[in-house]
């Protein structure tokens, strides 16, 4: 009995020890195609390109590309440095190939405004039409325009209706 279980533990060790490439980490093994984006069988690829640099003053670049075409680079600086108005700026592009065969390419500023993207790929709000325009326009030339801002006034107004701070 002790010779059977003996064999049995060798026998699961062995098939435990074979080598099969579905118990491999994702880019251990074999290229298969696939998706682009499934994250396995996919080959290593390559880093063309990598620079870096922080001058720990609050500047820096970086650039980078690999060899299946994405490339990306990035400057940043500090704006109004030591005032109340303190900000990082981030000035940069990117560039890839989606799987449908399209090259993106994506330039940005990012400021204390957000995040400012430009792409011939990126889709564009359609123009204000102009009877609304000229309406916008006319309401903040009577004074009529309202800045959205809260202003802490309570109470009931002229017309007996309870203002909470929002002027209408």
């Amino acid at each position: 009995m002790l010779q059977f279980t003996f064999s049995l533990c060798l026998l699961a060790l062995a098939s435990a020890a074979r080598l099969d490439t579905q118990y491999l980490p994702p880019f251990s093994r074999p290229y298969s195609g696939g998706s682009a984006f499934s994250g396995f069988g996919q080959p290593n690829i390559q880093i063309l390109r990598f620079d870096n640099s922080n001058n720990g003053d609050g500047t820096y670049n970086y650039a980078y590309s690999t060899g299946n075409g994405i490339s990306a680079q990035e400057q940043g600086f500090l704006k109004n440095v030591g005032s109340a108005n303190e900000a990082e700026v981030a000035q940069g592009s990117y560039s890839y190939t989606a799987p449908n065969g399209q090259q993106i390419s994506v330039t940005y500023t990012a400021d204390e405004n957000g995040f400012h993207p430009q792409g011939a790929h990126l889709p564009t709000p359609p123009p204000i039409p102009d009877a609304i325009l000229r309406s916008i326009q006319f309401n903040r030339a009577q004074g009529g325009y309202d800045d959205g801002q809260y202003r802490p006034q309570s109470g009931f107004t002229a017309a007996g209706f309870y203002n909470q701070g929002y002027r209408y």
